[in-house]
C-alpha cells in the first residue's frame, strides 16, 4: 500500500455495542504498530470517537454494516459518512469484527512477549477493541 505525501498512514476499524461503548484498533501502516481503545460515547454528537478520528486522521475507516439506533445516536458508521469523506471507508461482515480471533492476532503478532500484554485477563472487558482490531488486522 503506497501514502501519497503527508497523508495519514493509519487504518481505523470502529465499532460499537447498544450501551455506546466504542471500540477502536488504529493500524499505522508505516510502523506496523497497532493501538487499541475502547470508551464509553457519552454524546449524542460522538465527540470522543470525532477528537480520535481527527488525531488519526485515517486513510481508511473500517465499520460494520450499519445499523440504526432507536435512540438517536447516529451510529459510527454515519458518524463517518457525514464527517469524514476524505478517508474511505470500508465495511466488513459483522462476522470480520471477531473479539476472540482479534486477541488472538493481537497475540501472534506482538514483538513483545504475549503474557505482558495482558490479553488473558482483559479479553472479556475489552473485547470491542479486540474486535476492531480483528477486522482491521483482515483487511
Amino acid at each position: 500500500v503506497t501514502i501519497a505525501g503527508d497523508r495519514s498512514s493509519f487504518v481505523i476499524g470502529l465499532i460499537e455495542n447498544r450501551a455506546k461503548e466504542v471500540g477502536v484498533a488504529a493500524f499505522d501502516l508505516r510502523s506496523a504498530s497497532l493501538h487499541l481503545s475502547q470508551y464509553i460515547e457519552t454524546s449524542c454528537s460522538y465527540q470522543n470517537t470525532k477528537t480520535l478520528l481527527h488525531f488519526y486522521d485515517p486513510n481508511t475507516v473500517i465499520v460494520p454494516p450499519n445499523k440504526t439506533a432507536a435512540d438517536g445516536m447516529v451510529g459510527v458508521s454515519e458518524l463517518v459518512d457525514k464527517n469524514y469523506q476524505a478517508s474511505k471507508k470500508v465495511t466488513m461482515a459483522r462476522g470480520c469484527f471477531d473479539d476472540t480471533k482479534g486477541a488472538v492476532m493481537v497475540k501472534n503478532l506482538s514483538a513483545r512477549d504475549p503474557s505482558a500484554l495482558g490479553l488473558d485477563t482483559y479479553c472479556k472487558q475489552y473485547y470491542l477493541c479486540l474486535a476492531a482490531a480483528s477486522a482491521t488486522i483482515k483487511w
